[in-house]
């Protein structure tokens, strides 16, 4: 009954999963290699030393990595309510509105 109803489905292979996985961390790593390279020219563009960019960009490139991984981490949002009430065929429902009085 209910969501117990249905057959369970069978895990994905381990290879799988792996692959899954690395995939995601791979366009983590290529985004942060491309904020640090950017960082890094512009740094370097503005008159900044080699090293003292450098570090800046790499840091940079860790935060963005790190950032992704936990933006990763958050739930979806939850379903929207439906907005059409009951003999309103357009969805137009009495009350105040955040425009109107």
């Amino acid at each position: 009954m209910g969501r117990h109803a249905g057959r369970e489905t069978p895990p994905e292979p381990w290879s799988r999963r792996l692959a899954a996985s690395a995939l995601r961390w791979a366009g983590r790593l290529v985004l942060g290699a491309v904020t640090g390279a950017v960082v890094l020219v512009a740094l370097r563009w503005a008159g900044l030393a080699g090293t003292s960019a450098t570090t800046l960009a790499v840091g940079a490139g860790v935060v963005v990595v790190l950032a992704a991984a936990v933006a990763a981490t958050v739930p979806p949002p939850p379903p929207a309510p439906d907005d059409t009430a009951p003999g309103a065929p357009d969805g137009w429902t009495p009350g105040r509105r955040s425009h109107g009085s």
